[in-house]
């Protein structure tokens, strides 16, 4: 899978499927249970490890 070629963590790879599917911050940590600082948290892990910058190319570097 190429989620654990990256190295991303299950609630990394949980927030860029979310993120696949349009789902802002707010949105994602409503269905994760979480707060929007830890949305934005995974998701700077996992630009980092992917070595992207925006969700677009995380979802393309992911699931294309």
């Amino acid at each position: 899978m190429v989620a654990q070629a990256y190295g991303l963590t299950a609630r990394e790879l949980e927030v860029a499927h979310l993120v696949a599917r349009g789902l802002p911050t707010g949105e994602i940590a409503a269905e994760l249970f979480v707060s929007p600082h830890t949305v934005r948290d995974h998701l700077k892990a996992a630009f980092r490890k992917t070595d992207v910058s925006v969700r677009g190319e995380l979802v393309a570097r992911l699931f294309a």
